[in-house]
């Protein structure tokens, strides 16, 4: 089997921060590795956004840098990544920083205000893939927008709308990073079909969950917690024993 880093840093979802990093999970299907996000996500799970709003939590995740008025010389990047951007606007108005992504995929920018963003190639403003609210307890970021950016060597244009006080956080993480794999669990019984599952960033569809290894998905009596019961030819517990 293939297997495919996720990343697992997140103090709000009861991981430390001395752990940001990639971590091996098994992939099933291969051919989603390196797919923009699937059709029908509507939201971003909680993976991405719990580990965005750690280094919004943090202040020595925080970087400062003034935008400019437009794309000039002096236009600054942000593009380090787990780090939030504490970007100054020009007064009043729209200001203009500059993102090169390490790896093409869909990246998210997660703001600390719901002032407008936009990404641009050149002349050419693109079209979010997904953009919604956020709302996490303790979380300073309050909106995010995702984009498919598809090249590693251009500076994508990103124009921030105007904010109050002229500063607005902003966190930039690749969705991509951040897949999860959900089993389908159509019993109900918490316990999902290995054979039938999804890998995604997103919030996964109703009745998919984490944990696999049903052998009978259309009967909640048979699951891996199930008590074996002798003499049925029935396999319970899903051990693969009629007889434990």
């Amino acid at each position: 089997m293939k297997m495919t880093m996720r990343n697992v840093c997140g103090a709000l979802v009861g991981l430390s921060l001395a752990a940001c990093g990639p971590a091996l999970e098994e992939e099933q299907d291969t051919t989603q590795q390196e797919a923009s996000l699937e059709a029908g996500c509507t939201a971003l799970g909680s993976s991405i956004t719990s580990h965005s709003c750690v280094h919004s939590n943090n202040a020595a995740d925080h970087l400062a840098v003034t935008a400019t008025s437009g794309l000039t010389a002096g236009t600054p990047s942000i593009n380090t990544a787990h780090k939030q951007y504490d970007v100054t606007l020009p007064a009043g108005a729209t200001g203009t920083v500059k993102f090169r992504p390490a790896t093409a995929g869909s990246w998210a920018f997660y703001r600390t205000q719901a002032n407008t963003l936009t990404v641009k190639n050149g002349a050419t403003a693109l079209s979010p893939a997904l953009t919604h609210t956020v709302s996490v307890s303790g979380c300073g970021l309050v909106t995010v927008a995702v984009y498919d950016l598809a090249s590693t060597t251009t500076d994508y244009q990103v124009d921030l709308g105007t904010a109050s006080g002229n500063l607005v956080g902003v966190v930039a993480e690749r969705a991509e990073d951040y897949r999860i794999r959900y089993y389908q669990d159509a019993d109900s019984d918490t316990w999902g079909n290995t054979n039938v599952s999804v890998l995604t960033a997103c919030v996964p569809p109703s009745g998919y969950i984490t944990q696999r290894f049903d052998c009978n998905d259309s009967n909640a009596s048979i699951n891996p917690s199930a008590t074996e019961l002798l003499g049925n030819s029935v396999d319970e517990n899903c051990n693969g024993s009629l007889t434990n």
